[in-house]
């Protein structure tokens, strides 16, 4: 789902005033590399697809709301294109073919009254429903959860000291930006129709290469991570990704009972704080989002008609680590790992050092145990 990367894309499009008022650039305090902008920091649970000595990888927001696209279809999509059907049987059709549609039964049974009610009442209905589906999956963004990328990725790495996202062509494109230019929005809706909600995400600003630039060449904007809690939510984030990339991994994993202000990032993520990287089946979507059953059958619904992106191997943004489909293990892909640890994809030697690091003693002695 990208329908914040789409509704700024396309404002962007638009004028660039439009773009720049849709996240509250100049309504809110910027906040550079080098200011935290929050005493303590915090990754919410299902944020990160993999975190080790070169790289973060964060997930973009809207996953576990993906279904409302699916059962949106059921209650938006199908009504509107009953009506657009009932005019074209009553209108159309006869014209074409000397018969009358009746819902589905085609009838060689009427006169020029049934055309004048058609054109009448059913071409503005249906006009009105044409508009609603264009309203739907173009302002309203739900085309971004169908035939599309199935989650958008955003990878910063600490060695290169830059940042690399995907997300579809018509929300901004594939994107590298430069660590060091990019600035921190904690509140990036309050001018739009979400502004009464307690909910709040974590935007970077790209500002334009030339500030006098009247086109913005290389403004841009990234949503960084799910939905969070309030600004304070989104700056407890941005402080666990600024962190990172000044300081890196410091610790293996975070003392109990750490204070509040505690700002250590540990190496070994909690999985609670991993996402499965790749498609996932309706099981790992239930276990990670924890939905009913209807929201698990219309998300899987979006997500069928979606596909899964990958890094161009020309940017190097692994850094020689590997990809996190490919090497989950290696590149902390936590999530990723036990999955493939339940589905008997893991060597011996991977799961050994899993289990290591988050199982017990006796699923490590079973893991050392094992036969390949």
């Amino acid at each position: 789902m990208f329908i914040r990367e789409e509704g700024y894309a396309r404002l962007h499009r638009s004028a660039v005033a439009k773009s720049r008022a849709h996240i509250n650039l100049d309504g809110q305090k910027q906040w550079p590399t080098n200011r935290s902008g929050a005493r303590g920091i915090s990754i919410p649970n299902g944020t990160a697809f993999a975190q080790n000595e070169a790289y973060l990888e964060l997930c973009n927001s809207g996953w576990n709301l993906q279904w409302r696209a699916g059962i949106g279809n059921l209650y938006v999509i199908l009504p509107a294109l009953f009506v657009i059907w009932f005019w074209y049987g009553m209108t159309i059709h006869p014209v074409l073919f000397g018969q009358l549609i009746f819902l589905w039964y085609p009838t060689s049974e009427f006169d020029n009254g049934d055309l004048i009610f058609g054109w009448v009442l059913g071409f503005p209905l249906a006009l009105a429903s044409a508009f609603l589906i264009y309203m739907w999956f173009c302002k309203m963004g739900m085309r971004t959860c169908f035939f599309t990328s199935a989650r958008g990725r955003i990878r910063f790495n600490r060695l290169t000291r830059k940042v690399y996202v995907l997300r579809p062509k018509y929300c901004g494109g594939n994107a590298v930006f430069e660590w060091d230019r990019l600035v921190a929005l904690f509140d990036p809706q309050s001018t739009n129709r979400w502004d009464k909600q307690d909910v709040a995400m974590l935007a970077l600003y790209h500002p334009p290469f030339d500030a006098t630039d009247p086109a913005a060449q290389g403004e841009d904007c990234l949503f960084a991570g799910p939905a969070v809690t309030g600004p304070e939510g989104a700056a407890h984030l941005w402080e666990y990704i600024r962190q990172y990339m000044e300081t890196g991994p410091t610790i293996d994993r975070i003392p109990p009972g750490a204070p509040a202000n505690f700002k250590g990032i540990a190496r070994y993520l909690h999985p609670e704080y991993t996402t499965y990287c790749g498609l996932s089946s309706s099981y790992q979507y239930r276990q990670e989002c924890r939905p009913g059953f209807m929201e698990t059958f219309f998300h899987m619904s979006s997500q069928i008609t979606c596909s899964w992106p990958r890094f161009p191997k020309e940017w190097q943004s692994d850094s020689g680590m590997g990809e996190p489909e490919d090497r989950p293990v290696q590149t902390g892909a936590v999530m990723t790992a036990l999955v493939y640890r339940a589905r008997g994809q893991l060597s011996k030697a991977e799961e050994v050092e899993l289990m290591e690091r988050y199982g017990t003693a006796e699923a490590l002695a079973a893991a050392k145990a094992r036969r390949d």
